[in-house]
């Protein structure tokens, strides 16, 4: 046996052992050396998604490649549910990930119980595992806010000291204190303090499908940017920049230009700081374009770039292959964008796919998990645990050597003006690229390395090697099953059978299969939103 037949054989061992398809409306955050996924589908096998009630982390510490990238997971509790488009924070010093918000999944039985409003916090122990306990809630050392009811599909961000939580909706799926069938949107940006976990209101504004991230480089106490605020389907196209100033605690606009997006949902955003260049980009990838779905809609497969100051989109060339929605992207301030799940809005089988009876394609990276290089513009196969730091591309540079572009030919206002041409105090980075990864190159002196092994001897050792690989292999799946920490996308468990119904009512709207999403308030030419809460109306202005 050569060595070309051992590792088509371990290759071949592989696929057969991963049942993984598809993943979709995860949660997942940075960690340390970890990103940690949570909640969400999997499916499992062709046409059959399951509720995932795993956390699982990816370990950034190892080089990896798509195809043989694995996690590591562990079970959590049957009081701690997990849901549907989490929000995920990471609190650094207190190693913990707070987890709040979310929807009970449609992959499960529909008559499972919402679980009360509460606040757990996931503590990694550094090796992909961890705990879970309730620290807001019926059994945390708190009580949940009684005048919040959990909230869904709202936009999210983070920095080492707060969560935020932009909009969303509630319905019976959402809190069992809702008496609401259809969805109804909550205003205000929700605000979780890590050190003593109390939350505020803000009160202002009413979003969901858009996507935000911190910047703590301009302003004196950082930004909130939000791209494509609005509700459904009233989104304002990705021309216009929102912008929260937490010292006011006040939005502002500014128009963007260059190669702008065309509107979409489900899709994805990472922020990193240019330090050399002295920009802030936004990475955009994905989505359903036009909130359409099926073989007519555009390939999402696009990457966008926003860089501030400039206000300037930008558009990497690539030809376009795997569309892609409802994912999440990461980095690690490094030149690699992580990118984790999501559906192909493409395939013209995914709305039955829906009702666990499609034939959605299998996932074209291994555990749904791509690279993309932030620098180069390209996708790779492959992430390097000690990758260089994050430069902006060449296009980006380019355009910044011209002074006069460094800001937008004219600002909205003074305010949002004197936001970017005043330096933070705060030398923080963005929660999800806090660490600074660089290349540590080691001379090896040729006299060093030990002789050459004759042919005979490379096949008798790739003959053991493979044996024991087997017999381990073995071993790992006939006692890992026991154990709370399983590897679910590795080892292939039977997944409950539940009755659904095969097909969904004609009245949804394809596009609500990417954000599930079935709410019925309109926005108003006036550019006010009335809706119902708690039984009154109210009015609430977009800023």
């Amino acid at each position: 046996m050569d060595l070309v037949s051992l590792f088509a054989l371990l290759y071949l061992f592989y696929g057969l052992t991963n049942c993984f398809w598809r993943r979709r409306y995860h949660a997942a955050v940075l960690a340390g050396d970890w990103i940690y996924i949570d909640g969400g589908d999997i499916m499992s096998e062709q046409g059959k998604y399951d509720r995932n009630n795993s956390t699982c982390g990816l370990d950034l510490s190892k080089n990896w490649t798509n195809s043989s990238v694995l996690l590591t997971c562990t079970e959590r509790p049957a009081k701690a549910v997990a849901l549907n488009t989490e929000a995920l924070w990471f609190d650094e010093e207190q190693n913990s990930i707070y987890c709040f918000g979310g929807d009970m999944s449609f992959a499960n039985d529909y008559h499972v119980t919402t679980p009360f409003e509460s606040i757990w916090a996931f503590t990694p122990d550094g090796k992909g595992a961890g705990n879970w306990r309730e620290v807001l809630g019926p059994t945390g050392a708190k009580p949940f806010p009684s005048d919040i009811l959990r909230p869904s599909s709202g936009v999210v961000a983070s920095n080492e000291s707060h969560g935020y939580y932009l909009g969303g909706w509630v319905d019976r799926a959402t809190s069992p204190l809702s008496s609401k069938d259809s969805r109804e949107l909550v205003p205000g940006l929700l605000i979780l303090n890590f050190s003593d976990l109390s939350i505020t209101n803000t009160s202002d504004g009413v979003y969901e499908h858009g996507r935000m991230v911190d910047v703590p480089s301009y302003g004196t106490s950082g930004v909130l940017i939000l791209l494509s605020k609005g509700t459904w389907p009233h989104l304002l196209p990705f021309n216009t920049i929102s912008i929260y100033d937490k010292t006011k605690q006040k939005w502002y606009s500014q128009l963007a230009s260059g190669a702008i997006p065309d509107p979409r949902i489900a899709y994805c955003i990472v922020g990193i700081r240019g330090i050399e260049s002295d920009t802030f980009e936004i990475f955009m990838y994905g989505g359903a374009i036009n909130y359409r779905i099926g073989p007519d809609t555009v390939n999402s497969d696009q990457v966008y770039i926003l860089s501030i100051p400039a206000f300037q989109w930008f558009q990497a060339a690539y030809p376009p292959a795997f569309s892609r929605a409802a994912h999440t992207c990461h980095t690690t301030n490094t030149n690699q964008m992580i990118i984790i799940g999501g559906v192909d809005p493409t395939n013209d089988t995914i709305r039955v796919g829906w009702a666990d009876s499609g034939d959605e394609p299998r996932d074209p990276w291994a555990e749904g998990i791509g690279i993309f290089d932030m620098t180069t513009l390209k996708f790779k196969d492959s992430y390097e645990s000690k990758s260089k730091p994050y430069e902006p591309p060449e296009v980006i540079k380019s355009f910044y050597s011209v002074k006069s572009n460094r800001y937008p030919a004219s600002w909205t206002s003074s305010a949002v003006q004197d936001l970017f041409q005043t330096e933070s105090k705060s030398d923080q980075v963005p929660n999800g690229t806090d660490s600074q990864a660089t290349n540590s190159l080691v001379p090896i002196n040729p006299s060093s390395l030990p002789p050459i092994l004759s042919s005979g001897a490379i096949i008798g050792i790739a003959i053991s090697v493979f044996v024991a690989c087997g017999a381990i292999a073995t071993f790992f799946i006939r006692t890992r099953i026991k154990k709370d920490r399983m590897k679910p996308s590795i080892l292939c468990r039977e997944l409950p059978t539940t009755e659904r119904p095969n097909e969904l009512p004609a009245s949804i709207d394809p596009a609500e299969l990417l954000d599930h999403h079935t709410d019925r308030t309109e926005l108003a030419d006036t550019g006010t939103i009335e809706l119902s809460r708690r039984g009154r109306q109210e009015q609430v202005e977009l800023p």
